[in-house]
Formats: C-alpha cells, structure tokens, sequence
C-alpha cells in the first residue's frame, strides 16, 4: 500500500512538473481548444447546469467555456468549500462575485446548489487513466461530491493530453470520469454517453 501511495506521489509531482512548463498562451491556446471539444458533446449541449471549475496552476482554464455558456442559456457552478469542509457548488455569476478559498482558488459567492438539480460536472485533475479514474491534489473533495450527484449525471475529466497515463493507481472508492476530454483527444469510458 504505501508503494502505490508513493507511486501517485511521484505522478502528481511529475505532472505538476510538467504542466508548470507551459506558458500563459500555450495555456490560453490549448483550454480554447478543449472548451471548443466540450461543446461538441450532446451530454453538455443538453445540460442546464453544468458544474466547472476556477483554474489553479496552469489548469485548463475553463473561462472560454463558461463565457459561451451565457449565451447557451446554461446555469454554470463552480465548486467551494463549504464551512462544514465538504465541497459544494454555487451558481458562478461573474468573477467579481468570487473570491480566494483556503488553497488560492476562486470560489463564488452565494448560496449552495442543490446537487439533485446538476447535469454535468466538469473535473480538473493532474493526472488521468484510460479508465477514467484522476488523481488530484489528495484531499478527496471530488470524490466525495460526486457521490451525492444521480446516476444519470455526466462526469467529465478536462486536461491537457499529456497528463493521460496508463495508471493512477485507484483506491476503491474512487469515482471514474464518464468521459475524458483533452486538447487533442476524447476519452469515452462510459458509452451510455456517446
């Protein structure tokens, strides 16, 4: 067990790594392209609330995406940290409405959403597998938000193409992407979704 812990440990430092080498326009470059793919997938075309993410460290920046989103007539949230420690997600109504949560990310300001009315969920990750499975940052906030949405809720990995990897090694508890997509690929696990 501590060897597979020691294992994502070097993936999530390597990755980190590696993502931190991109320049501000590659960043820009390749999130337009991913935000591009995310709209071209029927489970996001027929969401009305759709959950992303505020970018941290090099992140695919999802700004593009939540920018069409307003013309789409979708309801975007972006996930926060709750008093009680758990993650939840709030409406996102412009990013002078947000301010710097307890790790630097952007969180917005409001009242929670219920997670029951979600219909996609946007998930950022340092690392993914063809099987679906993340690795994040090790706090678990995503795993344990996903388990409270339905079942019928898509699920999509977003990052950059070379943070796919054969194995993130998962605990059993750990919830796979339905899909992933990346600047030059998508990944379909789940092909209820297709």
């Amino acid at each position: 067990m501590a060897d597979i812990e020691l294992q994502k440990d070097v993936l999530r430092k390597n990755m980190m790594v590696e993502r931190n080498k991109l320049s501000p326009a590659q960043v820009r470059e390749l999130s337009r392209k991913i935000a591009y793919k995310l709209w071209q997938l029927e489970p996001i075309r027929l969401a009305k609330v759709v959950m992303g993410f505020a970018s941290i460290r090099n992140e695919v920046d999802l700004t593009p995406f939540m920018e069409q989103a307003g013309t789409k007539n979708k309801v975007i949230l972006l996930p926060r940290i709750g008093q009680g420690g758990e993650m939840e997600a709030v409406e996102f109504r412009g990013w002078e409405y947000t301010v710097k949560g307890p790790y630097g990310i952007r969180e917005p300001l409001g009242k929670p959403y219920a997670a029951e009315n979600i219909d996609a969920v946007l998930v950022p990750g340092l690392v993914f597998d063809g099987n679906g499975y993340r690795l994040g940052y090790g706090k678990g906030y995503y795993d344990r938000f996903l388990k409270l949405l339905r079942e019928s809720v898509f699920i999509c990995g977003v990052c950059y193409e070379f943070q796919l990897v054969e194995n993130v090694f998962p605990h059993e508890s750990d919830i796979p992407m339905h899909w992933i997509v990346t600047d030059k690929s998508e990944l379909v696990i789940n092909w209820d979704y297709f």
